[in-house]
């Protein structure tokens, strides 16, 4: 076994795609779930979180674990977009009662996707269903005029503590996830996921949401070629606190390698940039094991 494959081992992947996630032909991924998850078990993962921008993941989990039922566990999220309910409370718990592990706030249901023009799957969205027309959606926004969490945001938030959940912050602003992280401080929640925030929010502001508790998630899409330089996403890894990061893969487009391949080769990159041997092990490991509330 090289360095590169002690670092998977007992690894958690917080940010995984489903593979039929839109359509039976479109953004297929590299292999199906009971193809790839043994693959993940002899590589030593201890287990992956599915989502999807489109379903509640925690419908079809059930169904994959009766094609694999080794030792490296799926768990199960929902995306509160539209077509799973949008942010109301029903969604979440629905998810909840059929195993969701992660509510994830909206995606391309967020007022910020929706504005900004929503990116890489947006574009795909829209090319793949003819009828879909971003101007007709009603996006999820969870600031007040004032800068503070709506109403429905401290209600998802308490939901989530209730209920034993982790909550994520999606595609949503990183001024609203800022307002979640603080709520969420406020009330001693300590399973607040900020989604892969390191390319457009301010480092004092990284820094000050690890401080109030929240889990700050650097993905290999953050760092994939052209994009952040892995040693300077090292560099604010150590600038947030190590004690603070999960490290995923965020596994989605059909190109890439399958999760447990993409994840080795995530690790070994901030590895190779400057983590040591040990922090890796904290932010793929440790910290993804206590952002699910594991042992």
């Amino acid at each position: 076994m090289t360095i590169y494959d002690d670092l998977l081992q007992d690894t958690i992947d917080l940010h995984c795609h489903v593979d039929l996630e839109f359509a039976q032909s479109e953004l297929r991924k590299r292999e199906p779930e009971w193809e790839w998850l043994p693959k993940a078990e002899k590589m030593g993962m201890r287990g992956v979180l599915l989502k999807s921008h489109w379903f509640p993941t925690a419908a079809v989990a059930p169904y994959i674990e009766r094609l694999y039922s080794g030792p490296t566990t799926l768990w199960s999220s929902t995306v509160l977009n539209p077509i799973a309910g949008g942010p109301e409370l029903w969604a979440a718990e629905s998810a909840a009662r059929m195993g969701a592990r992660v509510i994830f706030l909206p995606t391309w249901g967020s007022c910020h996707d929706l504005e900004s023009g929503g990116g890489f799957i947006m574009q795909h969205l829209k090319r793949m269903y003819p009828t879909f027309d971003p101007g007709q959606i009603d996006g999820a926004k969870f600031l007040t005029e004032d800068g503070t969490l709506t109403a429905r945001g401290y209600e998802l938030l308490e939901l989530c503590h209730k209920n034993d959940l982790a909550l994520a912050t999606g595609h949503v602003s990183w001024q609203e996830s800022m307002a979640f992280i603080r709520a969420a401080s406020e009330r001693k929640f300590e399973r607040l996921i900020f989604t892969h925030p390191m390319l457009h929010t301010p480092i004092d502001a990284l820094q000050q949401a690890a401080e109030w508790g929240a889990w700050i998630e650097l993905c290999w899409t953050n760092i994939q070629p052209g994009r952040l330089d892995p040693s300077e996403a090292v560099k604010r890894i150590h600038a947030v606190g190590v004690a603070h990061v999960v490290v995923s893969t965020d596994y989605f487009r059909p190109a890439q390698p399958s999760p447990p391949e993409l994840f080795r080769y995530c690790l070994g990159t901030l590895y190779d940039a400057g983590l040591t041997h040990a922090e890796v092990r904290t932010v793929a490991a440790q910290n993804p094991a206590r952002a699910l509330g594991l042992a």
